[in-house]
């Protein structure tokens, strides 16, 4: 007979129930997770091409994704579990999220940004070109990034930048900015002032840029016509965050005599087309390379072809050595074609040639960064092929004749070439920003200038007048926007001996740098009565006049050389 026992009956049931459940996981623990998010620089830019990494805890890699043009990656069908996301680029510091958990059935979103390691920019003085130096008008500027170089125009309100990789990215982004000037301007600079600048930079990172300008000089009857000048420049990002730059230009000046012809004679003209082309080799090492070549014409056309090359290093976080090349001062670097109101130097030889801004240039520079101040030390050789040097007074078309100087009727200035020579020097700069856009600079040179001999020698014996002697510079400034207030400033003061009448270590300072100098640009907030975007514009060369010297005009009457005679003009400024 069979006996029935409970207790094991229970045990069986409770077994048929309980191993098949064992057998196979709960459903909910198999769910795969996922994460996604959109990688970023330091200014919010999303990067393209950027690895993102997802590392399980002993650092193996469990799966690899790529960030799309707009920045975004996704790393789909991931086991739940603890691990931590890398995201790198080449000029990047990589980014590391840690005690990353993610939960089955869930798909987390984590945003990285990265700060460039190659970002030079936002700590070493430039040279000639100062990115937060406020000119006449917006900089065309590229930011340095690996993955999408950035072609930028910088507010003049709040100094923050308008790039192509925002949020927008995939909209063209179009500016502008109608300029009127009017004073007693420098050299070819004179009367009116009405000057247009486009910009236009696409989705892709590319841009353009126009700026037109017509002058006119109401105030003198014997002007022969407006003044024109008109440059266009183009951008194309290229491979491992390199970039080209094309910038062509065209300078018409009637109202500029040399004497050569009754009246104004022929007038100036000059033809520009530079070329840059920047090149990333690893995390440390950039090179510039680029071309001016230049077409002259006053009773003669001479054209000039002047190469430059700048190689950038960087041993540490904290160090950048620097090595430049130059034959042209107005083209030095890619950041020089930032300057769309190109230069004016109209010289002549004895026959009404122009003479082409030649000359050598050789630079090595070392930037240290000392927490926030910047100290930047270098030491140069330059061969000068001649000098310009300015100088204010009326000349008749007989005394032009008999000097070779060229002037502007309009403004009463002219300009005359010295003799070549050779200079060598050193430089010291000091740079401490006050605020994120406002900072203080301190430089000193020594180097050689042209030193006038004499007291009010003939102009005509200028080149025997003139002799190539060591001498001291020293400048001190501050440059950049004042926050929240529309507020752009430059102000500076450069001294040199008054008798040296061309610029110390002129390769590396602006031809209108030269005692008291200043520019200022302030939005108007007038409420209703104003529409918005409205700017009033103030800039002054040399205010109080300093640094000039007497020469005796051929017919008797006093002639006064300067480095730059003094000039201040005034306007309004509209942004659309």
């Amino acid at each position: 007979m069979k006996r029935f026992v409970p207790g094991l009956m229970s045990i069986a049931t409770l077994l048929g129930l309980v191993l098949p459940c064992a057998a196979k996981p709960p459903r909910a623990t198999n769910t795969p997770a996922a994460v996604s998010g959109v990688i970023s620089d330091a200014h919010g830019a999303p990067q393209l091409g950027a690895m993102v990494e997802l590392l399980a805890a002993d650092a193996t890699t469990i799966a690899v994704a790529f960030s799309d043009e707009h920045g975004r990656y996704i790393l789909p069908s991931v086991l739940p579990g603890k691990y931590q996301l890398r995201a790198s680029a080449a000029f990047f510091m990589p980014t590391l999220r840690s005690n990353l958990r993610l939960q089955p059935g869930v798909q987390s979103i984590v945003n990285l940004t990265m700060n460039t390691i190659f970002d030079a920019d936002n700590w070493l003085p430039a040279q000639r070109r100062r990115a937060d130096e406020p000119v006449d008008d917006w900089k065309w500027a590229l930011r340095s990034t690996a993955n999408r170089p950035l072609l930028r125009l910088v507010d003049p309100e709040d100094g923050l930048s308008i790039s192509s990789s925002s949020e927008t990215a995939s909209k063209p982004i179009s500016e502008g900015r109608v300029t009127v000037t009017n004073g007693d301007g420098t050299f070819g600079d004179g009367g009116m002032h009405q000057a247009l600048l486009l910009s236009r930079t696409m989705g892709d990172g590319d841009g353009a840029v126009l700026r037109a300008d017509i002058g006119n000089n109401t105030q003198s009857v014997d002007s022969p016509g407006p003044s024109v000048a008109v440059t266009a420049g183009y951008e194309r990002q290229s491979m491992l965050g390199g970039s080209t730059r094309l910038v062509t230009g065209f300078q018409s000046h009637p109202e500029l005599a040399n004497g050569s012809m009754p009246g104004f004679g022929p007038g100036f003209e000059v033809l520009d087309l530079a070329s840059a082309q920047k090149l990333q080799f690893g995390d440390a090492v950039m090179i510039d390379v680029g071309t001016l070549i230049e077409a002259e014409r006053l009773e003669a056309t001479r054209i000039h072809t002047q190469p430059y090359v700048h190689v950038t290093a960087r041993p540490t976080d904290n160090v950048v050595v620097e090595y430049r090349y130059a034959t042209s001062r107005q083209v030095q670097s890619a950041d020089d074609l930032d300057r769309l109101k190109p230069e004016l130097t109209a010289v002549s030889d004895a026959q009404g040639r122009p003479l082409g801004n030649q000359g050598t240039h050789n630079e090595l520079a070392v930037s240290r960064r000392l927490g926030q101040d910047v100290v930047t030390v270098s030491g140069y050789i330059d061969h000068l092929n001649y000098e310009a040097v300015g100088g204010s007074g009326m000349m008749v078309r007989s005394d032009l004749q008999q000097t070779g100087i060229v002037a502007d009727p309009t403004t009463g200035t002219f300009q005359v070439a010295t003799q070549g020579f050779a200079a060598r020097g050193v430089s010291a700069t000091w740079m401490h920003p006050l605020t994120p856009a406002l900072s203080t600079w301190v430089k000193y040179d020594l180097g050689t200038a042209m030193t006038a001999s004499g007291d009010a020698p003939p102009v005509q014996d200028l080149q025997q007048n003139l002799t190539a002697q060591t001498a001291s510079a020293a400048s001190v400034a501050i440059r950049g926007k004042v926050l929240h207030t529309g507020t752009s400033v430059k102000a500076e003061y450069r001294w040199q001996p008054n008798r040296t009448l061309t610029q110390v270590n002129a390769y590396n300072n602006m031809p209108d740098e030269a005692y008291l100098s200043f520019f200022l640009r302030q939005r108007l907030w007038c409420g209703r009565f104003l529409p918005q975007g409205i700017d009033a514009v103030v800039e002054a060369t040399n205010l109080l006049e300093q640094g000039y010297q007497p020469f005796l005009a051929p017919d008797g009457h006093t002639l006064f050389l300067a480095q730059i005679p003094r000039g201040i003009q005034g306007g309004l400024a509209f942004n659309f």
